[in-house]
C-alpha cells in the first residue's frame, strides 16, 4: 500500500510538472527581440520642441506624441492617460486654465475643481489644480507656470488609479519641461 501511494504521488507530480511547463505562461507576452526594440527607439524622438520655441519637453520612453495646432498630446504606452502641453496667453490664472482646456479639448463640463482657483493677476509661480468628474471615474490634473506674459499648461487626464500609477512619469515630464526651448529639433 505504501508503494502505491508513493507511485501515485510521483505520477501526480509528473502530471503537474507537465501541465505547468505547457500551460504556465500562456497569458504573458513574449519579450521583443533586441533588434526590434532598437528599431523602435530609432523611430521615435525623445524630445519635442514647440514650433515657436516657447518650450521643449523630453518624452518618456515608449510614450506616443501627436502634435496638433497649438498643443502637443502625449499618451503612455498602454494608452490609459493623455497628457497635453500647451502655451496660452492669459491675464489671470482662471483665464489661463480656461484657455488651456479650450485649446486641448481636455476639459469636461461635468468636472469640478478640488481647489479654489484664485482670481486676479497671477505671478509666475507653479500652480497645480485637480478636477474630478462627479462620478470620480476620471481626473484631470492641470499644472501651470507663467514665465512671462504667457502660460505653459500641462494637463493629464485619466482614471485616478492610472494617474497615480504614472505620477512619476508626469513629474518627470514636468521637470524636463524647458521654458523657453533649449534647442530647436524638428520632429
Amino acid at each position: 500500500m505504501r508503494n502505491a501511494v508513493i507511485l501515485a504521488g510521483v505520477w501526480i507530480g509528473i502530471l503537474v510538472a507537465a501541465y505547468a511547463i505547457v500551460f504556465w505562461d500562456q497569458g504573458i507576452d513574449r519579450p521583443l527581440p533586441i533588434s526590434v526594440l532598437e528599431q523602435a527607439a530609432e523611430a521615435t524622438s525623445s524630445e519635442y520642441v514647440q514650433p515657436d520655441g516657447l518650450f521643449s519637453v523630453s518624452i518618456p520612453t515608449g510614450w506616443a506624441i501627436v502634435e496638433n495646432a497649438g498643443y502637443v498630446r502625449l499618451t503612455d504606452p498602454n494608452d490609459v492617460i493623455s497628457v497635453w502641453i500647451v502655451a496660452v496667453e492669459d491675464g489671470t490664472l482662471e483665464t489661463a486654465v480656461e484657455q488651456a482646456l479650450d485649446a486641448t479639448g481636455a476639459g469636461m463640463l461635468t468636472m469640478t475643481s478640488t481647489e479654489v482657483i484664485p482670481s486676479g493677476s497671477w505671478s509666475g509661480e507653479e500652480t497645480i489644480i485637480t478636477y474630478v468628474r462627479d462620478d470620480e471615474a476620471e481626473r484631470l490634473h492641470v499644472r501651470l507656470q507663467r514665465p512671462e506674459d504667457w502660460t505653459v499648461a500641462l494637463l493629464a487626464q485619466g482614471s485616478p488609479g492610472a494617474l497615480d500609477a504614472l505620477l512619476e512619469n508626469l513629474d518627470w515630464i514636468w521637470s524636463e519641461l524647458m521654458i523657453p526651448a533649449d534647442t530647436i529639433v524638428v520632429l
